[in-house]
């Protein structure tokens, strides 16, 4: 089991409407391949947390990469995991801090990098998020 991280440029022509609509195909395609995760997104940015077995997560993450509703695409992690953060989620859209914590209060972290860069992208955006990688 994998985890892999990576913040990105929300393309401004983006609504919420649409990017809610992207997360429920992400959700459907994700599944079969026993992919989960979160797709945090700040208004301007999106940070997406992925987390399945590595043969699944590698050709996602290119197909993510050439995905034209957004840029500037950074992997920021892409590490074993023992067990899942968000089990129960082929994809879940996260729009701000508080949604985060109570959606995941059974099962993230609460303290360390992951739970660092997720406070730090709502908090202060991508400056945060890359802090975390020093």
């Amino acid at each position: 089991m994998h985890r892999l991280v990576y913040f990105s440029n929300a393309n401004l022509d983006l609504n919420l409407s649409a990017i809610e609509g992207m997360v429920e195909k992400s959700a459907e395609r994700n599944r079969p391949l026993r992919i989960s995760g979160a797709l945090l997104y700040n208004g301007l940015n999106f940070l997406q947390i992925l987390e399945g077995p590595r043969q699944a997560l590698t050709p996602l993450y290119l197909q993510i990469r050439s995905d034209s509703r957004h840029s500037g695409v950074v992997k920021l992690v892409h590490e074993p995991i023992s067990m899942r953060s968000y089990p129960d989620w082929g994809m879940k859209l996260v729009c701000d801090a508080p949604e985060y914590t109570a959606a995941t209060r059974e099962t993230a972290p609460r303290e360390g990098g992951l739970f660092a860069m997720v406070d730090g992208f709502f908090r202060f955006g991508q400056a945060a998020a890359f802090a975390e990688l020093r």
